[in-house]
């Protein structure tokens, strides 16, 4: 992540003040750093790595059990690379900005072992259980996309994870599903195989079926 290839692509240097700006960037590295991991390799300045600024970045990353590794380039010699300082400032800015946007949302992916996939025509539901001070709870997700927003905050909006509420047990949250969701019209792909079963039984007994067998070819997407 660069200021002059970004910059090609989207005006970053809005960042502050338009948060579409900062939710279309985003998106760009969510799911490579925190869904599988990859490493961000971000431009800084190096004459001011030991600013304060780089201190906040590294004390930041180290809150996080984080450690920055530099890989330092000598192809560029001029001391502002081409760059005035207010573009420097502001490129920091939006460096510690994304890394700590990252950074949370890390954290709070951990925090979650997704149980299956609900999709239909119109939208996609993620379950999870959630994992917290030692107690699993259950929650879900409409995945419409992760930072779409109205906010005009000029930062970036909540992640669309989970739904306000969690639940103590997954047919209470099931419950809760049924009541708003038609989720017969859905197809299912589970990741947490013990729990496909009570999925389909709170099914069967919702839409008073009394073939299972029946009610999973429609909506199970394996079979």
């Amino acid at each position: 992540m660069d200021p002059v290839n970004l910059f090609s692509e989207i005006d970053w240097t809005c960042f502050e003040d338009d948060v579409q700006v900062i939710n279309k960037i985003y998106s760009k590295y969510f799911e490579d750093v925190v869904l599988l991991g990859k490493k961000l390799v971000c431009f800084w300045p190096l004459a001011e790595q030991m600013g304060e600024e780089w201190f906040e970045l590294s004390s930041l990353c180290k809150s996080y059990s984080y450690d920055l590794e530099q890989y330092k380039s000598l192809s560029i010699v001029d001391f502002e690379y081409g760059f005035n300082q207010e573009i420097l400032s502001s490129w920091k800015r939006f460096v510690y900005f994304i890394v700590e946007s990252l950074l949370e949302d890390i954290q709070l992916n951990e925090q979650f072992d997704e149980i299956a996939t609900l999709k239909s025509d119109q939208k996609t539901i993620i379950l999870f259980k959630l994992f917290k001070e030692g107690k699993v709870s259950y929650s879900y997700a409409f995945d419409s996309f992760f930072f779409e927003s109205d906010s005009d905050k000029g930062e970036k909006s909540e992640m669309n994870l989970p739904c306000q509420e969690s639940f103590t047990s997954f047919n209470e949250m099931l419950d809760k599903l049924i009541k708003e969701n038609d989720l017969s019209q859905f197809e299912s792909r589970f990741v947490d195989g013990s729990l496909e079963k009570a999925f389909f039984s709170v099914l069967s007994k919702e839409f008073k079926t009394k073939n299972l067998i029946e009610t999973w070819i429609k909506t199970y997407s394996i079979n």
